[in-house]
């Protein structure tokens, strides 16, 4: 089984690769899940490939690059980043669940297998690891649980927006936590005083109510699968559950960077 979700995420990767290295002259980023808000995967400003030029005999195959475990989020793209030290660069970011994110160059192998950057949200000496199928009594995402949800780019800040998912054990028990991370496109930093751990309640006595008339965001229960959408500078995030268990609910939560503090904060 593991095997096989290592092989998808090499082949999620090289068909971004393979998609770069034919439009990148035409400057085409690919900021969002599917292309656009309305997610209908076109891109309008396509001038290359043809029915007649994807085929076996002249389209396939280019590289591939290693990634640390599986990847559930569609590689987003983006068109003439300058990396510090490194040049300019068409490159490709992928996200995994082992809650890393990677950004590869998209049109060349010749770096070998290293990213341009790596960042990481977990750090297992501290007790920081991503959840697994255990700790969720499901196995829709397997073995282990981070980042699920495809990211989504503000070309304008040059900034990636990423949800990712922690178990954080310490002297006085274990939590769980969703957050949002927004990192600098060229070096990954985490920027805005980010990240914002994502929180919410509601008026209500539903499933997994606190007794006092409130529904709290279960951070173990709730998974966000949803890709992100980017909205008049609210980043919007859908909210289920693994595997249908309770208590859970819907929740459609949006975070905005607060600019007089540099801050994000829920709306």
């Amino acid at each position: 089984m593991f095997a096989r979700d290592k092989r998808l995420v090499r082949g999620i990767l090289l068909a971004g690769l393979m998609w770069r290295t034919a439009c990148a002259t035409a400057g085409v980023n690919v900021l969002t899940y599917h292309n656009d808000k309305a997610r209908t995967g076109l891109n309008t400003n396509e001038t290359v490939l043809t029915p007649a030029n994807v085929s076996s005999a002249n389209f396939g195959r280019l590289f591939t690059h290693p990634v640390d475990s599986g990847v559930y989020a569609q590689p987003l793209v983006v068109t003439s980043v300058t990396i510090p030290g490194k040049g300019v660069h068409d490159v490709v970011y992928v996200a995994t669940e082992h809650d890393s994110v990677y950004a590869f160059d998209a049109n060349t192998s010749s770096g070998g297998t290293r990213p341009l950057w790596q960042v990481s949200f977990i750090n297992p000496a501290a007790g920081i690891t991503t959840l697994s199928f255990n700790d969720v009594g499901c196995y829709d995402v397997w073995p282990e649980i981070g980042i699920t949800s495809t990211p989504v780019i503000d070309a304008a800040s040059q900034t990636l927006y990423v949800e990712a998912r922690t178990k954080e054990v310490t002297a006085d028990g274990t939590a769980y936590y969703h957050r949002l991370h927004a990192l600098d496109l060229a070096t990954g930093a985490e920027k805005f005083g980010g990240p914002a751990v994502v929180q919410a309640s509601a008026a209500g006595t539903g499933d997994g109510n606190d007794g006092i008339g409130h529904v709290p965001f279960s951070p173990l229960r709730q998974m966000n699968r949803a890709a992100l959408l980017l909205n008049n500078g609210v980043v919007y995030m859908g909210f289920a559950s693994l595997c249908d268990n309770d208590p859970y609910h819907g929740w459609l939560i949006g975070l905005a960077r607060r600019r007089s503090r540099s801050a994000m904060c829920s709306t």
